[in-house]
C-alpha cells in the first residue's frame, strides 16, 4: 500500500474538499425535505414549552418543585414506547413528524401530588414543536428501575386516567376499545394488545391499558404504563390499520446482510486482541487517547444534564462505550502496523507535533471524504423515509447530540472497522483482492445508515466502505479516522445549525473539530516534508516486532547460505548410486556433505556437522568447506586432510567445533579409507546378506581442544552394498514423549533395505524417521547420505 502523495497533487484535497461540500449541502437538503426530525422550522423559545409544561402540571393537580424544569432536546430512539417504523413511512414526513417521529422536546421537574404524604416525584413532558405533548413520565429512570422489582400497588386506573387526559388535543376523546383488543375493562379503559396474557384480580390495579384517541388524524391511541410504586408512563403513538405483514417479519437477507456481519465483526475484534495481547504485538497509545476523547465527550454533558447520583451511574455506560471503542481501536491499527511495517498514522505525527504536508493532505482528504459521507448518509435515510416499503430504523442522529453515545464514538467505530477490514484481507488474499474486499468487509460489519431493507443499508455500507478504504490507500490510517470523525460531527452541526439557541454547545462542538482538523492540514500543507520526514518513534510493540523480521530475514538469509554450500547436483559415478538430503531446522544449522574427485579419479566423500546455530555456524561450514576443497589431493589420505581442516578453524574460530567424517573411495574396487572427527559412525549396509555394520573409528572434532592426531580406517564397500552418513540431528530427534528416534532404528530398518537403491534407501529412512516423530518438529538440521555399489561392477 502507498501512503505518500506527490506534492504535483496538492490540488488535489481542495477538489475532495468542493465535491465533498457538494454531496454533503444534498444530503443536508433531502434532509430537510423529507425526514421528520428535520423538518422543524423556527421553534418557540424555551420559556413556551416552560409555560406549556406548567400548564399541564397544574390541570393535572401536580405541585412542581421551585425553580426552572430543564428544557432539552429528545430525540426518537429514547422514546418510552417506541414506535412502528412501517407505520410511520405511511405517514409521509409532515404527519409522521406531527405523531411523535421527528423533533421532540423535553420538560422535566421535580414535582408532587397535592395529597398529603405524597412522594415527590419527577415529570417529564416530551412535546411536539407545535406545544402539543406526546410522551410523559411520573418518575425518575432511578425510580423506575428500584421499583419495578418491587410489589408494591400501581397507581388506579383513575390516577392513569387523569394523567392520559393530558395527552389529549381539542376536539379529540378516548373511545371504546379498538377492533379485536381484549381485556378487562374499567369504564373506557381497556387492557391493551401489548400487554396481552396479562392477569389482573383487582381491576383498579392494571399494569398497562389502552385509550384509543377518537378524532386524531392520523388514527392514534394512548397506551398506558404502570409500574408498582406507582410510577407511570404515558405515550401517544399512531395505530396500525393496515397490514403489517408487507413491512415487517424475518428476513434471511436481513440476517445475511445486517446482524451476521456485524456479530462476525465483534467476534473478530475480540479474538485478534487476545490473540494480539498475548504474542505483546498491541498498543494502546492511539487508542487510549481516542477513548479518552469518547468518554470525555460522553461524560461532561451527561454530568452538565444530569448533575446527580444518577449522571454518575450512567457515566458507566459512558465508560464502557469508551473501552470498547479502545479496545477495537487498539486491535485493529495494530493489527494493520503489524501487516505493514512501513505503515505511519497521521495520528503519531498529529500527536508528537510533526505533521508535514503529508499528514496535512490525510486530513483534508479525511474532511472532504466526511462530509461526502454525512451527505451520503443523510441522503440514504431521507430516501429510506420517502420511498414505499422503505424507512430509516432510528433517526439520522441521536438527541441529544452529546450524551452517553456521541458523534465521537460512532466515527471512531467506523475508522476502526475499516482498519480491521484492511488487515484481515492484506492477511489473508492476494493484493489484488484487498481493497475491494476491506470495502465489502467494513461495508457489511459497520450499520453505516440503519434502514429496511436489508439491501439499501448494505449498498449505503458498501458505498461507505469504499470511500474509506480509498482514503486509507491514499493517504492513511488518519484519512479514515477524520473522515469517520467528521462524517457524524458535520450531520450534526449541521443540524445544531437549525437550532443556534437550543443548542450553542452541541454546534460549537460538532462544527469546530471538522473547522479544527481543516486548519490543521492547511498548516501541515504549508510546512516543510523535513517537518516528517525524521522518523517517529513507532509504539513498543513495533520494535519488537521489527527486532523479530530482522532475525527472521537474517535465519532466512543462514538458511540459503547454508543451502547453497550443498552441493547443487550429486556426482555421477559409473556403477555408483549416489542419494543426499539436509532438512533445515528452525534456525539455521550447520550440517553439511559434499563430494570430491581428486587426480587419480577417486571420490572423496564428506559429512559434518558444524556445532551450533546462527552466523557463526554458517561461517565455520563455510570455511570447511573451502578448506576441503583446497587441501584434498590424491597423495593425501583422509587423516592428514582432516588435520589440515582443523588448523584451518583454529586459526579462524575458537567458538565452533565441527564433526566430520571423510572417506577416500575408489569407483573402480571399492576400497575406502576413512577418518573420522566426531561424527556418527557410517553405517555399512551389506548387500549380499543385509547385515549392517558400523565404520567404527572414533575421533575427537575439528576446532577445539589440544592439537590431535587422526587416523585412518581401511575398509571396502562389497558389490551391492550401501554406505550410510547420518547426522545427530536424525538420531537424537524426539517425539512428544520426549522418546529419541536413536540408533537402533535405522539399523533395523537397513536390515530390510540391502536391495533398495540409494535413493529408496534414503526415502524410507526418512519416512520412518517422520512417523517416529509424529507431530512434532525436529530441531536440529538432519542430514543423510546414502552411497550405493551396483550388485555388478561397472565395467
Amino acid at each position: 500500500m502507498s501512503y505518500v502523495t506527490p506534492r504535483s497533487t496538492n490540488l488535489r484535497p481542495f477538489a475532495a474538499l468542493a465535491l465533498g461540500a457538494l454531496v454533503f449541502a444534498g444530503g443536508v437538503a433531502l434532509a430537510r425535505a423529507w425526514l421528520p426530525e428535520w423538518l422543524a422550522g423556527e421553534l418557540p423559545s424555551r420559556q413556551v414549552f416552560v409555560n406549556r409544561y406548567r400548564e399541564l402540571a397544574q390541570q393535572a393537580g401536580i405541585r412542581l418543585a421551585s425553580g426552572e424544569p430543564r428544557v432539552a432536546f429528545a430525540g426518537r430512539d429514547e422514546n418510552l414506547e417506541k414506535l412502528d417504523e412501517h407505520v410511520i413511512n405511511r405517514l409521509g414526513p409532515n404527519r409522521a413528524a406531527a405523531v411523535g417521529a421527528g423533533l421532540l422536546i423535553e420538560v422535566k421537574q421535580t414535582a408532587a401530588l397535592p395529597k398529603a404524604g405524597a412522594r415527590a416525584r419527577e415529570l417529564g413532558i416530551r412535546f411536539l414543536p407545535s406545544r402539543d405533548p406526546v410522551v410523559l413520565r411520573w418518575a425518575d429512570q432511578a425510580e423506575i428501575f428500584e421499583d419495578a422489582v418491587k410489589k408494591n400497588p400501581v397507581p388506579s386506573a383513575a390516577e392513569q386516567a387523569r394523567f392520559s387526559q393530558l395527552l389529549l388535543r381539542p376536539g379529540e376523546r378516548f373511545g371504546p376499545a379498538s377492533k379485536g383488543v381484549a381485556g378487562a375493562k374499567t369504564g373506557e379503559v381497556t387492557v391493551g394488545e401489548e400487554n396481552k396474557g396479562a392477569a389482573f384480580k383487582d381491576p383498579d390495579q392494571l399494569l398497562g391499558v389502552l385509550y384509543p384517541v377518537v378524532g386524531s388524524d392520523p388514527p392514534q391511541h394512548v397506551v398506558v404504563t404502570a409500574l408498582p410504586g406507582g410510577a407511570l408512563r404515558v405515550t401517544r403513538k399512531p395505530s396500525d390499520v393496515g397490514d403489517k405483514d408487507g413491512d415487517k417479519g424475518f428476513s434471511i437477507a436481513g440476517l445475511l446482510l445486517q446482524a451476521l456481519p456485524l456479530i462476525c465483526g465483534g467476534v473478530a475484534v475480540i479474538v485478534l486482541f487476545f490473540l494480539l495481547l498475548g504474542r505483546r504485538r498491541i498498543g494502546f497509545v492511539n487508542g487510549g487517547l481516542l477513548a479518552a476523547v469518547v468518554f470525555a465527550a460522553a461524560a461532561v454533558p451527561t454530568l452538565f444534564a444530569h448533575p446527580s447520583l444518577l449522571g454518575v451511574l450512567e457515566l458507566i455506560g459512558a465508560l464502557f462505550l469508551a473501552l470498547w471503542a479502545l479496545l477495537v481501536w487498539s486491535t485493529s491499527e495494530s493489527y494493520l502496523r503489524s501487516l505493514q511495517p512501513g505503515l505511519t498514522l497521521g495520528l503519531d505525527a498529529l500527536r508528537t507535533g510533526r505533521l508535514g504536508p503529508r499528514g496535512g493532505r490525510a486530513l483534508l482528504y479525511g474532511v472532504a471524504g466526511g462530509a461526502f459521507l454525512a451527505g451520503l448518509r443523510l441522503a440514504v435515510l431521507a430516501l429510506a423515509s420517502h420511498l414505499p416499503h422503505a424507512w430509516p430504523k432510528n433517526g439520522s442522529f441521536r438527541l441529544p447530540l452529546f450524551g452517553i453515545q456521541t458523534p465521537f464514538n460512532d466515527g471512531v467505530l467506523l475508522a476502526a472497522s475499516v482498519a480491521l477490514a484492511m488487515g484481515l484481507a492484506v492477511r489473508f488474499l492476494p493484493a489484488r483482492w484487498v481493497p475491494w474486499a476491506a470495502a465489502v468487509g467494513a461495508g457489511l460489519a459497520f450499520p453505516f445508515a440503519a434502514c429496511e431493507p436489508p439491501w439499501l443499508q448494505a449498498g449505503a455500507g458498501l458505498v461507505a466502505g469504499g470511500v474509506l478504504v480509498f482514503l486509507c490507500l491514499q493517504a492513511g490510517l488518519a484519512a479514515a479516522l477524520a473522515a469517520g470523525l467528521s462524517t457524524y460531527l458535520l450531520q450534526a452541526a449541521a443540524f445544531s445549525a437549525l437550532h443556534p439557541s437550543w443548542l450553542p454547545f452541541s454546534f460549537a462542538s460538532a462544527a469546530g473539530i471538522p473547522a479544527v482538523l481543516l486548519i490543521l492540514g492547511f498548516v501541515g500543507l504549508s510546512r516543510p516534508p523535513q517537518a516528517e520526514i525524521e522518523r517517529i518513534k513507532p509504539p513498543a510493540f513495533m520494535k519488537r516486532l521489527e527486532e523479530e523480521r530482522r532475525l527472521k530475514y537474517e535465519m532466512d538469509l543462514l538458511a540459503r547460505m547454508q543451502l547453497g554450500l550443498l552441493p547443487s547436483k550429486l556426482p555421477e559415478v559409473p556403477g555408483w548410486e549416489i542419494a543426499a538430503r539436509s532438512l533445515l531446522a528452525t534456525e539455521a544449522g550447520g550440517d553439511l556433505y559434499d563430494f570430491f574427485k581428486d587426480e587419480e579419479g577417486r571420490l572423496w566423500i564428506a559429512a559434518g556437522d558444524v556445532a551450533g546455530h546462527g552466523y557463526s555456524c554458517s561461517i565455520a561450514q563455510a570455511m570447511t568447506s573451502a578448506a576441503l576443497a583446497s587441501l584434498i589431493a590424491a597423495a593425501k589420505t583422509p587423516a592428514e586432510i582432516l588435520g589440515g581442516v582443523d588448523r584451518v578453524i583454529r586459526r579462524a574460530s575458537q567458538r565452533n567445533f565441527t564433526s566430520l567424517a571423510l572417506v577416500r573411495l575408489d569407483p573402480r574396487t571399492g576400497e575406502a579409507l576413512m577418518s573420522n572427527a566426531g561424527h556418527p559412525f557410517p553405517l555399512l549396509l551389506l548387500g549380499a546378506t543385509g547385515a549392517v555394520e558400523e565404520i567404527d573409528l572414533p575421533g575427537l572434532p575439528l576446532g577445539q581442544g589440544p592439537p590431535r592426531q587422526y587416523g585412518d580406517l581401511r575398509f571396502e564397500i562389497p558389490a551391492g552394498s550401501s554406505l550410510v552418513f547420518c547426522s545427530d540431528g536424525l538420531f537424537e530427534a524426539a517425539d512428544a514423549r520426549e522418546n529419541q528416534y536413536g540408533y537402533e532404528h535405522p539399523r533395523e530398518l537397513l536390515h530390510n533395505l540391502g536391495d533398495r537403491s540409494a535413493a529408496a534407501i534414503l526415502e524410507a529412512l526418512f519416512a520412518d524417521w517422520r512417523r517416529h516423530l509424529g507431530a512434532e518438529e525436529h530441531q536440529d538440521d538432519t542430514t543423510v547420505v546414502v552411497v550405493k555399489r551396483a550388485a555388478t561392477a561397472a565395467s
